[in-house]
C-alpha cells in the first residue's frame, strides 16, 4: 500500500508529509537529495509507523523567510518531534545532521538514528566540498553504485541545492559547536556509516558516536555515503534492530488519527 499524504500543522509553518506502516512512531529526515518515499522507507514501515516529511525548502515544501540556517531548521525538526511524540528519529545525511542539533536543542525523541551525518568539525578532516562536485560527478562520488542515485528532475534537484547551500554554505557542512554540545543528546543513537563513504571519514562517525552519552557505530559494507539508498535491506535491518532492542516508552503505536 503506497504511504498516505498528510499535513503536519507546526508554529510557523505546516509541513506535507508521507506515512505509512503501524507500530512504534518513526520521524524520517530525508537527505539532501531527495524526499521522495524510498524502497528503505518501505522496509521501516513493515515494522513502524514512518512519518516521512518533506522539510522547509525542500522538494515542493514552502521556504518560510525563517529558515535560512541549521539552527532554524533543527527548531522546526524539535516541534515535528513534539507533534509526533514519543518517536525516534531517523535522519540521513543532512536530514541526520539536523535529528543531531534537534536533540540538543530538547527534541524529546525516544531514540536517534543518523546515518551519513556530517556537522562535526574535525580539525585537518573536512568534509570533502560538496558544491565543487558537477552534477554528473556527484553518483560517483557518493555512491558505491552510481545507478543507486536518486532521479529528481531538474527543477527539483535545483531547489534542493539551493536550500542545501542556503543551510551549509558557511562553514561548510559543519558546526563548530556541535561536539561540545552532544552531552545534550539524552536518546540512544546509532550512527550508521557507509564503509566506503568519499564524503566524510569513518572518523566523523566515530565522533558522532563517542560524544553522545548512550552512542554507538555500524558499518554498512558495500555503500557510500546514502547507505539508505544503497543497501537499503542492510541499513534498515540496523536501524530496525537497534530500535526495537531499546524498551517502549508508554504511549507508542496509538492511532495515527491522535496526531498531525
Amino acid at each position: 500500500m503506497p504511504p498516505a499524504q498528510i499535513a503536519i500543522h507546526i508554529p510557523n509553518v505546516s509541513v506535507a508529509a508521507l506515512r505509512a506502516g503501524n507500530g512504534p512512531r518513526l520521524l524520517f529526515l530525508h537527505d539532501e537529495l531527495s524526499s521522495d518515499w524510498t524502497p528503505f522507507l518501505d522496509l521501516l514501515a513493515e515494522r513502524f509507523e514512518v512519518t516521512a516529511p518533506e522539510l522547509p525548502g525542500f522538494g515542493c515544501s514552502e521556504r518560510p523567510e525563517w529558515a535560512d540556517t541549521i539552527d532554524d531548521l533543527a527548531f522546526a525538526v524539535a516541534d515535528l518531534t513534539d507533534a509526533l511524540a514519543p518517536t525516534a528519529i531517523v535522519g540521513a545525511s543532512l536530514g541526520g545532521w539536523l535529528a543531531i542539533e534537534a536533540a540538543v536543542r530538547g527534541a524529546p525523541a525516544t531514540a536517534l538514528v543518523a546515518i551519513g551525518a556530517p556537522g562535526i568539525d574535525l580539525h585537518g578532516d573536512p568534509p570533502a566540498d560538496y558544491f565543487v562536485l558537477m552534477q554528473h560527478e556527484r553518483p560517483a562520488f557518493f555512491f558505491d553504485n552510481p545507478e543507486c542515485a536518486p532521479d529528481v528532475d531538474e527543477d527539483t534537484s535545483i531547489r534542493n541545492e539551493s536550500m542545501t547551500a542556503r543551510l551549509v554554505w558557511q562553514p561548510r557542512y559543519v558546526n563548530p559547536a556541535l561536539t561540545g554540545r552532544l552531552h545534550r543528546v539524552r536518546a540512544p543513537t546509532l550512527v550508521v556509516w557507509g564503509a566506503n563513504d568519499r564524503f566524510l571519514s569513518r572518523a566523523h562517525g566515530e565522533a558522532l558516536a563517542n560524544g553522545a552519552p548512550d552512542g554507538r557505530l555500524a558499518v554498512v559494507d558495500n555503500a557510500g555515503h546514502f547507505p539508505a539508498r544503497e543497501q537499503p535491506e542492510a541499513t534498515a535491518a540496523l536501524v530496525a534492530g537497534f530500535l526495537n532492542d531499546l524498551p517502549s516508552p508508554s504511549g507508542r503505536g496509538q492511532s495515527a488519527s491522535a496526531r498531525g
